[in-house]
């Protein structure tokens, strides 16, 4: 970017630009207003009617010129302004940013989608490994209990399997893993691919 570029007032939409000058010129209105009533027999009076004419004329003319002036001084959805509105395909850089961005976010959910599938198959086999260690723990008791002599334990006597905790923490943790990445892939594939679409769309384009 050369250095006109970079003085000057970037304006992303040419319609704020437009709002400027309505509010420059109901500003200039209401300041001549406030002139004229100042007039003998206020601003209906003949000496107001007399002047708001050419007032209006010159004002006009002022306007006009500040703006032409101001032309060279604005760059407007990536153009300069003096070439925007003879452009009949100008280059939309508001919508090429959020395509970057959509393709950013896209990417982003590829590769998380990506890290889940490979590292749930390997949580899911150490949780059923974890899971079938309990279960083959559990059927057995300790020496002696199967002997009908003596008072048998209670199954709240047994005390919990090594790792319990942790066990059940990562299968809470991993269910609502998966809860969460079953509904919200169709909704992260389908804005990748909206934004997908749209890149292509744009790489098609003309210049």
């Amino acid at each position: 970017m050369n250095d006109a570029a970079l003085s000057r007032i970037i304006v992303e939409n040419e319609s704020d630009w437009l709002r400027v000058q309505s509010n420059v010129e109901q500003s200039m209105t209401r300041s001549m207003e406030v002139r004229l009533s100042s007039l003998p027999g206020g601003k209906d009076g003949s000496a107001a009617k007399a002047a708001r004419g050419e007032v209006q004329a010159r004002l006009a003319k002022i306007r006009e010129s500040m703006f032409e002036m101001s032309k060279p001084n604005l760059r407007v959805n990536g153009h300069n302004y003096e070439n925007f509105v003879n452009a009949t395909e100008p280059f939309d850089e508001i919508l090429d940013r959020r395509v970057k961005a959509m393709d950013d976010e896209r990417l982003k959910w590829e590769t998380d989608v990506a890290d889940r599938r490979k590292k749930r198959p390997v949580e899911i086999h150490q949780l059923e490994d974890d899971i079938e260690e309990r279960s083959t723990w559990a059927m057995w008791l300790p020496e002696g209990e199967d002997e009908d002599t003596g008072p048998k334990k209670k199954a709240e006597d047994i005390p919990p399997p090594p790792r319990h905790a942790e066990v059940v923490e990562t299968f809470n943790t991993l269910a609502s893993n998966l809860a969460e990445l079953a509904s919200s892939a169709p909704a992260q594939l389908a804005r990748a691919q909206r934004a997908k679409a749209v890149q292509e769309e744009i790489n098609n384009m003309g210049p």
